[in-house]
């Protein structure tokens, strides 16, 4: 099995799969290598194509995870909706460098500019 993050915009179904931006789904490797060949699909989670992650320290994890806060795991375990409220919300602001380094979902992305905008206000 291999794990895929969709960035694209709106939904998209294939081979019994439906993607919503920001979803990061396990598919079988014959997929993965059908998805990553479009430009809205990655892999992630160290599998052997994956790019290397310029957010993570030689220990594997993330820069601010020793300030308590793995960005791998926020992507992970929220909804891009509810990133980009915690965002807006001004829950990670001392880590929005991070966030938007990890963040593919367009609407996460938009949020922390938003919010860089209103803290430079």
């Amino acid at each position: 099995m291999a794990r895929v993050h969709y960035s694209g915009g709106g939904r998209y179904r294939t081979s019994g799969h439906q993607f919503e931006e920001g979803d990061i789904v396990d598919v079988d490797e014959g997929l993965a290598e059908y998805l990553c060949e479009k430009d809205a699909f990655a892999r992630v989670d160290g599998d052997p194509l994956e790019e290397a992650d310029p957010t993570e320290n030689s220990g594997g994890d993330t820069l601010d995870e020793a300030e308590g806060f793995n960005v791998d795991a926020w992507i992970d375990d929220n909804h891009y909706q509810e990133r980009a409220e915690e965002v807006r919300d001004g829950v990670h602001d001392e880590h929005l460098d991070a966030i938007a380094e990890a963040e593919s979902a367009t609407t996460v992305q938009d949020a922390v500019g938003e919010r860089r905008a209103e803290l430079e206000a």
